[in-house]
């Protein structure tokens, strides 16, 4: 899944850079965010409330790509593909797909903490319990 990620990260990356020329100004920024987004997910040790912000940035980011998308393709002409409005809508439309793995990342780190909690919490719950292997024993493989 890194190597997703980080393709997913170059990806979002590209199209911002190509976007910096666009007329409009900013409209490379939330391409660069959603490759920072994508790139984060390489880190392997983040926290579980960062872990909470960054998939709630990639959730936002996600419907803004999208939103932009659905805004934008109903005021595309016949020959889109031939102007700079109809790669934008392309662009977007890549974005907000390419977020969806992000989304999930992030989404399984948050879950997998919450297993962590729940195996660590019926492990205290148990009064009468004893350890899987002797204290002087190697753990069995």
């Amino acid at each position: 899944m890194l190597y997703i990620n980080g393709f997913i990260g170059c990806v979002l990356l590209l199209i911002g850079l190509v976007h910096v020329p666009f007329p409009m100004p900013f409209s490379w920024a939330p391409y660069l965010v959603g490759a920072a987004l994508a790139l984060i997910t390489l880190k392997s040790e983040i926290s579980i409330p960062l872990a909470r912000l960054l998939a709630i940035g990639t959730a936002v980011a996600m419907f803004f790509f999208f939103a932009g998308f659905f805004v934008g393709a109903p005021k595309l002409a016949a020959d889109w593909y031939t102007r700079p409005e109809g790669w934008d809508a392309v662009g977007r439309i890549v974005a907000a797909f390419l977020m969806l793995p992000i989304l999930s990342e992030y989404s399984c780190r948050l879950k997998a903490e919450r297993r962590e909690a729940i195996a660590h919490e019926r492990q205290r719950r148990y009064f009468f319990s004893a350890p899987e292997h002797a204290p002087n024993q190697p753990p069995p493989p």
